[in-house]
C-alpha cells in the first residue's frame, strides 16, 4: 500500500529539514524570520514595539508548526500498526516531542543559536496538536462509518 509508504518518508523529510534548518547560524535563521516580519510590516504599518512581538511570534510560530507537521506525518505512519487511539495519540506525539528536544541540543551546538527549554515546550505543543488532529479525524471516521454499517 502506498499510504504505508508516503507517510514514513514524510516525516523523515520533515525530520531533515526541521535538522537542516537547525543546523542554520543564529544570523541566518533570525534573517529568515525577520524577512517574514518585514513583509507583514510592509503590508500593515506596525510600531517597533509591535514589529519586535510579530518576529517574536514568527519564530516561536514556526516551532508550533513544525512539530505539528512532523507529528501529523508521523501519527499517519503510525495509524496501519497502532489502532489504539490513546497509544497512536502519545506514541506519534512522543516521538515528535522527543525529537524536539533533541534538535534543541543540536542548536546549541550551532553559532549564534541556544537550546531553550520554552521552546521545547512549544515544540511539544505543537506535536501534540498535530498527532491528535489525526487521531481525531480517525475517530470521526470510525463513527461515521460504525453509522453506516449499524
Amino acid at each position: 500500500m502506498l499510504k504505508k509508504i508516503i507517510w514514513p518518508v514524510l516525516s523523515v523529510l520533515v525530520a531533515a529539514g526541521i535538522f537542516i534548518s537547525s543546523s542554520l547560524s543564529g544570523e541566518v535563521s533570525g534573517y529568515a524570520s525577520m524577512r517574514i516580519a518585514y513583509w507583514v510590516r510592509y503590508v500593515i504599518p506596525l510600531s517597533n514595539e509591535a514589529f519586535g512581538v510579530l518576529n517574536f511570534l514568527v519564530r516561536k510560530g514556526a516551532h508550533f508548526f513544525v512539530y505539528f507537521v512532523l507529528a501529523f506525518c508521523v501519527a499517519h505512519s503510525l495509524k496501519f500498526y497502532l489502532h489504539n487511539s490513546k497509544k497512536l495519540l502519545f506514541t506519534a506525539w512522543a516521538i515528535a516531542a522527543i525529537y524536539g528536544v533533541t534538535d534543541e541540543v543540536h542548536q546549541y551546538f550551532v553559532p549564534g543559536r541556544a537550546m531553550a527549554f520554552t521552546d521545547m515546550l512549544i515544540n511539544a505543543a505543537g506535536a501534540f496538536a498535530g498527532a491528535a488532529l489525526v487521531v481525531l479525524f480517525l475517530r470521526m471516521v470510525a463513527r461515521k462509518q460504525t453509522k453506516e454499517s449499524g
